[in-house]
């Protein structure tokens, strides 16, 4: 049975949380290097296409896209997710639950569609050798990309005005454990 918390229920559950917690602390330290090694590596990808001419193919146009969503995973999901799972309590309020489940999904979609562009491109590479350069052109490399963020956008943009399920709260429900950042398709 799942139960709408209001806001002193809300901030009982938070305050039950034992924040000092040597275990949950160590839980939490790995995963935030995790998290730093996530963000190191995937600025240094952007980095060395930046700085070396060399490096600017479009293979390498789709990898730096790659790694901005997954930049942007690193920075924007991963240290809110860790928090959660680590502590089992949504600690940073409605709002930003919904803009974190929506760029969690906007930058997730981004990185399988970056995945996909980077496979077509290298089918095309493989098997057109000789017309691939004519085929994928750096302008139209761009193209892709810039459409695959758009598509990706587009996924993630109808929960944020409203087209969710409405049988379910998207915060300060209550299942069985202390959470308050829950997507409808949730069944914890």
């Amino acid at each position: 049975m799942r139960n709408k918390l209001n806001a002193t229920e809300c901030a009982a559950l938070r305050e039950e949380v034992d924040f000092t917690d040597t275990h949950l602390l160590i839980s939490l330290s790995v995963l935030a290097l995790i998290i730093v090694m996530v963000i190191i590596g995937n600025c240094l990808v952007i980095a060395a296409v930046y700085c070396s001419s060399k490096l600017r193919s479009v293979t390498n146009f789709f990898i730096v896209s790659l790694a901005v969503a997954d930049l942007m995973v690193g920075v924007a999901v991963l240290p809110f997710s860790a928090t959660w799972e680590v502590f089992k309590v949504w600690i940073f309020g409605d709002i930003w639950c919904q803009m974190w489940l929506a760029v969690d999904v906007w930058m997730c979609t981004a990185s399988i569609l970056n995945l996909c562009a980077i496979s077509l491109d290298r089918y095309l590479a493989v098997t057109r050798p000789i017309t691939y350069p004519s085929i994928l052109t750096h302008a139209r490399a761009k193209l892709l990309i810039a459409g695959l963020w758009i598509l990706s956008f587009v996924i993630c943009f109808p929960p944020l005005v409203g087209w969710k399920d409405p049988k379910v709260s998207i915060t300060a429900i209550i299942s069985g454990v202390s959470e308050f950042c829950l997507t409808s398709s949730d069944t914890r």
